[in-house]
């Protein structure tokens, strides 16, 4: 019931982008989490194309604000968290804040030629995740039910013992039944109860929470990690088929240089550099190259910038350069 009662995506509202300030109703957030607001359209393959057609690059870096509501009245408002403020140095945004709970309203700005994006059904959201709590509530569950469960074992076990002993105490024959019953003998001291002392008996109290452990850890979808890579023919890169005069390159040389066709740039000043060179563009296609001895992380921040940038990467690697000038030394027949 408690977990039901958590607001986990507390706003799905439809918008029109006829106009070019979105607002929403106010909405109530419970929880003190992060929580992630975006402007969510209905999937479509133009966004897979690059010819500047109407797609979800329209609406690419948007801006918007997060304003709480005062308890008073729903005129007093604070503004509580905005696109600006979660702007990094390297020119990227983040769409995720941090809110208490109370309650909310989020107004978004659009470029004017978001219109066009309507019929994809647009529709403001804000949400946060959900699979932690859900997996704490499925232990806790597992957890009440392990107890239950040996409760309801002890209360069998103790029942049985008792219906035994009053069936042996009317049973049990009496020759005199006046005679008070005295002790003549010395009592013996049995040996220690097995359940509690000997070995076996804890193996299989803690083999039993090692299966609750692999049965939580193997119905858990694992998480995916590292970037998107799709695997195609490297004859399909066609240089002297390119409609501009110089390929938009990027290249990374140790120890952390970065270089955007031939010319040094700081590492900050690489996503504002490609978006420079990009915005002249119809083809928006990055070749990528990185020396062997640089750092991962640096190859990675060139990676993650370019495909932030909304383009088309393409991953040089040593063995497709090496093919590259082994066909263009080779003599070239002529029919």
């Amino acid at each position: 019931r408690w977990l039901n009662s958590r607001i986990f995506t507390p706003l799905d509202y439809s918008v029109s982008l006829d106009n070019r300030q979105l607002k929403s109703p106010p909405f109530e957030i419970n929880l003190r989490e992060t929580y992630f607001a975006s402007l969510d359209l209905d999937y479509r393959v133009d966004d897979w194309y690059q010819d500047n057609r109407c797609n979800h690059k329209t609406i690419l870096y948007p801006q918007w604000r997060v304003y709480r509501l005062g308890s008073a009245s729903a005129q007093s408002r604070e503004l509580w968290v905005s696109s600006e403020q979660l702007a990094h140095s390297d020119g990227s945004l983040s769409n995720a804040f941090l809110a208490s709970p109370g309650q909310y309203q989020l107004e978004w700005n659009i470029p004017a030629a978001a219109p066009c994006l309507n019929p994809r059904h647009p529709h403001l959201s804000v949400y946060t995740e959900s699979s932690g709590y859900r997996e704490v509530v499925g232990v806790t569950q597992l957890f009440c039910l392990f107890l239950g469960g040996t409760g309801l074992g002890l209360f069998v076990v103790a029942g049985e013992h008792v219906a035994r002993w009053k069936f042996a105490r009317v049973l049990s024959p009496r020759i005199f039944p006046d005679m008070v019953l005295r002790n003549v003998t010395s009592i013996a001291k049995h040996a220690p109860l097995a359940p509690i002392h000997l070995m076996p008996h804890w193996g299989l109290f803690c083999g039993a929470i090692l299966w609750i452990l692999m049965f939580i850890f193997m119905i858990g979808p694992p998480p995916s990690h590292g970037l998107f890579v799709n695997l195609r023919s490297r004859e399909v890169i066609a240089w002297d088929k390119s409609p501009w005069q110089e390929t938009l390159g990027v290249y990374v040389r140790a120890p952390g240089r970065f270089f955007v066709n031939g010319e040094e740039i700081e590492r900050g000043s690489l996503r504002t550099k490609l978006l420079e060179h990009l915005r002249r563009r119809v083809e928006w296609t990055v070749y990528f190259e990185a020396d062997f001895d640089t750092l991962y992380m640096d190859d990675i921040y060139a990676v993650e910038t370019i495909q932030g940038c909304g383009a088309k990467l393409i991953w040089i690697t040593p063995k497709m350069r090496e093919e590259w000038r082994h066909k263009e030394q080779s003599p070239q027949h002529v029919l």
